[in-house]
């Protein structure tokens, strides 16, 4: 248990989407990413990186930034996240049946502190109280609007269809 790394560790107990989360509260809490909470969105402060994973979620933010939910799930998505369950594999930890792993059961018993916690645990076991918040209650998706026949509010008391009077 100890020879894996706090993203192995995500990806054995949580899969694609808690390594990614795990990643997220890693480089925000190292300050590499810079969060305005109330947008919900993320930028690159500082891209050195330690691990592989890290340096593949710096490199998907653009200058402009990324809302929270598309970080996590560009993350979730890139090849070096994928890299880990084989990392995991090859050390024999990730089967099928991953309940009846003995490192399994071992790390949701003692899920231990920082950022491994937050691997065992997910979203709950975030130690920050505004980025557990965050992730729990995340923004909802902004509309879609089509740029060809856009929806205008034209009357006057701000409903989309004919006002009463006409």
């Amino acid at each position: 248990m100890d020879r894996l790394t706090p993203y192995e560790v995500a990806y054995l107990v949580g899969g694609a989407e808690r390594a990614a989360v795990v990643v997220f509260v890693t480089l925000a809490g190292d300050g590499r990413l810079e969060i305005a909470y109330r947008r919900q969105r993320v930028k690159v402060v500082r891209t050195e990186s330690t691990y592989p994973v890290e340096a593949a979620a710096l490199a998907l933010v653009p200058e402009s930034g990324l809302t929270v939910p598309e970080f996590l799930t560009a993350v979730a998505a890139t090849p070096a996240v994928a890299d880990l369950g084989t990392a995991v594999r090859a050390k024999g930890q990730l089967r099928f049946l991953r309940w009846f792993s003995s490192t399994y059961r071992e790390l949701l018993a003692h899920p231990g502190t920082g950022v491994r916690r937050v691997a065992v645990l997910g979203v709950p076991g975030i130690a920050d109280d505004r980025l557990r918040e965050m992730l729990a209650n995340p923004l909802p998706e902004m509309p879609k609007i089509d740029p060809v026949n856009p929806v205008r509010d034209n009357t006057f008391d701000g409903s989309i269809g004919p006002s009463a009077g006409t």
